[in-house]
């Protein structure tokens, strides 16, 4: 099956930088550059019902793993799907493992280098903790396969607790609680990026470790319940924790008049930065090495809809923030020319995400 490549497959996103401000981006890059949350992996091309379905059948996937190196990404949290049957959960994990063993990228065990700016390493994560039912014994054998990062709830909720899909968030239930202090001992990021609103400030509060939203934005620009609100934002940094904006198409929109590009991306990086400090907000693109958006159509999937733009499209792809590969760069270039300072530019590009995985992934 032909893959998509992980360079060249649309036009290079036109920055506009003069010499000095590429001179600057080139400095920031050669630093730490932590992605939160993306599927650094390779898509079918074309992308049909039928190639994915194929490619799905396979439990297995292809990093992009010239295009991370180059990019300057330092560690990714590569995310699985969201995927009921731990089986298969387990299965991909050890399809991606021996990808993690080479010159080129490296897993969990070579964390502290790449925090440091020294090589690639690649950490697994996941969605949702759903696969597990009601057996917290199953997060220590996601723990055994190799993921460090963990959602609690997908949208449409779970035994742990409401998702932000349901019309009533009842909070997190007890088991929901006993996972948080499992994902706790197990030194695992707990993740709130697809749990509702209640559930996710109780826990935050809960929680003895930082916790992060790996792939959101901010509700105040934008109504989507895929964005959070404000009380949300400030429990996750209240938490030491740090909150990764997205890029999936049609997600971290500004307004309905405007596209959904990297101006609308970086948008929702200011808002939070400005909310609740610059040292909370990092960079979670939530992007693939292909055609996303097909991707939606070839899986039969629907994304979130927004109250009152239900017949808003998707865009085709999100100018600038496309791919994993490319979303790093284009975001230093942009807070350099927006006129953020080095310091500050390198936090979000990694260095807060630095400090969280360093406190939690001990």
């Amino acid at each position: 099956m032909t893959l998509a490549a992980d360079s060249g497959r649309l036009p290079e996103y036109p920055m506009e930088l003069d010499s000095a401000q590429s001179q600057r981006v080139e400095r920031l890059l050669a630093g730490t550059v932590i992605s939160l949350h993306d599927h650094p992996i390779r898509l079918p091309d074309p992308l049909t019902a039928e190639t994915w379905q194929q490619h799905s059948g396979q439990c297995a996937d292809v990093f992009g793993g010239d295009a991370i190196v180059r990019s300057g990404l330092n560690v990714v949290l590569a995310s699985a799907l969201a995927e009921p049957d731990q089986r298969r959960l387990l299965s991909w994990a050890a399809a991606m493992r021996p990808q993690l063993l080479g010159p080129e990228l490296s897993g969990a065990e070579s964390l502290a280098p790449a925090v440091r700016g020294e090589g690639s390493a690649v950490l697994l994560a996941l969605e949702d903790l759903g696969s597990i039912g009601t057996d917290l014994a199953g997060i220590e054998e996601l723990h055994r396969a190799g993921f460090r990062s963990a959602g609690l709830v997908y949208n449409t909720g779970n035994a742990l607790g409401g998702g932000l899909g349901q019309s009533t968030d009842g909070g997190l239930t007890e088991l929901g609680r006993r996972a948080v202090a499992v994902l706790n001992e197990l030194h695992m990021l707990v993740d709130l990026s697809h749990v509702g609103d209640r559930t996710s400030i109780e826990a935050a509060a809960l929680s003895t470790a930082p916790v992060v939203i790996s792939h959101a934005g901010a509700r105040a620009l934008w109504p989507s319940a895929r964005m959070k609100p404000d009380d949300v934002l400030r429990a996750v940094a209240d938490t030491g924790g740090v909150i990764g904006i997205e890029a999936a198409p049609g997600s971290t929109r500004v307004s309905a008049d405007t596209a959904h590009d990297l101006d609308a991306v970086m948008a929702h990086v200011e808002y939070v930065a400005e909310l609740v400090g610059v040292d909370h907000v990092g960079l979670g693109p939530d992007t693939f090495f292909g055609d996303h958006t097909q991707l939606y159509s070839a899986a039969g999937w629907s994304p979130q809809p927004v109250p009152g733009y239900e017949r808003l499209t998707l865009p085709d792809y999100v100018a600038g923030m496309e791919n994993p590969a490319e979303a790093p760069r284009n975001a230093a270039g942009w807070l350099v020319r927006r006129g953020w300072s080095d310091a500050d530019i390198a936090k979000v590009l990694g260095a807060n995400a630095a400090r969280v995985l360093e406190s939690v992934l001990r």
